[in-house]
């Protein structure tokens, strides 16, 4: 396993990667539920273990009056921890895109996805309140993702940024790591926190949080996505990287019967659920990664 290291060069990790890639992705037998990945990680012995799945879902799986309703601190129950040697060092959160699995089926090309991507990583490093310094190191010519490695849909077991926009993948994917359906999920974000020698989530700054390893976000090719439309990539990355950046969903859609209206409260880049082109954050939004990374890297 190769851990994220912001000074190679870009020669020295293709060298590391191509044996990586070379292993055929059917030599990992089909998972069939996600605690078999921390199975596999385990018998790996991988220093991390997956904690969670979150995900923006579409219209087609609203069926109630609530629709979406998640209060709270907005804070996801892990966290970076500043200069982390597990993780090099570093002060940073670095960013990288797959290039590989950029284009969409729709006809969406690689350049349009990245670009709408890192506009949205560009819009959260821009919140003022934030000191965090995002280091985009942009789309990188291999198929990369541990999830999708360790479930047979391509990737590689190698971890070479914090946050990684692991590409387009078929619905099949999201069948799997969504059960009993991926057809409404449009984008997930899988975290991976780091496990000590007893098997538990360490804690090495004391925040009470685990410390987060490295997290994987995916968008589901069967969508009909758009630039500046619906289903709209900048959108929905804005939204998949505010949880790269431990942010949880926030806010409440319901429908009042009466006059068949939906109201938000408030109506956030961060709700659980997505509701049209939203490229600009709002109060909620900016409170919650306020309250996150507003005194890093000294918190």
């Amino acid at each position: 396993m190769m851990r994220r290291r912001t000074h190679l060069a870009w020669g020295t990790v293709f060298s590391v990667l191509v044996p990586l890639l070379a292993a055929p992705a059917a030599a990992q037998p089909p998972v069939k539920r996600l605690s078999d990945i921390n199975a596999r990680l385990a018998a790996m012995h991988a220093p991390y273990r997956l904690e969670k799945v979150e995900w923006l879902t579409d219209s087609g799986q609203v069926g109630q009056v609530v629709f979406f309703d998640d209060r709270g601190n907005r804070q996801s129950d892990s966290h970076w921890v500043p200069f982390d040697p597990d993780r090099g060092g570093f002060g940073d959160i670095a960013t990288l895109i797959d290039g590989v699995e950029g284009a969409t089926t729709n006809g969406l090309t690689e350049a349009e996805t990245t670009a709408a991507i890192e506009r949205g990583l560009q819009t959260w490093e821009d919140v003022t309140c934030s000191t965090i310094p995002i280091t985009n190191f942009g789309s990188f010519p291999f198929d990369l993702g541990v999830v999708q490695f360790l479930t047979g849909f391509g990737g590689a077991f190698a971890v070479l940024a914090d946050v990684t926009f692991a590409g387009f993948l078929p619905v099949a994917f999201f069948d799997l790591t969504f059960p009993p359906s991926g057809a409404n999920v449009m984008a997930g974000t899988f975290t991976f926190v780091f496990f000590d020698g007893s098997g538990n989530p360490t804690d090495i700054n004391n925040d009470g949080k685990a410390d987060t390893s490295f997290r994987e976000t995916y968008f589901n090719d069967a969508k009909v996505w758009a630039i500046d439309g619906n289903i709209d990539v900048e959108t929905v990355a804005l939204h998949e990287t505010g949880h790269g950046l431990s942010q949880e969903h926030y806010g409440k859609l319901h429908l009042t019967q009466s006059n068949g209206k939906f109201h938000f409260s408030p109506r956030a880049v961060m709700n659980a659920g997505y509701t049209g082109v939203q490229q600009v954050l709002t109060g909620s939004d900016n409170a919650g990664h306020c309250g996150i990374w507003s005194g890093w890297p000294n918190e």
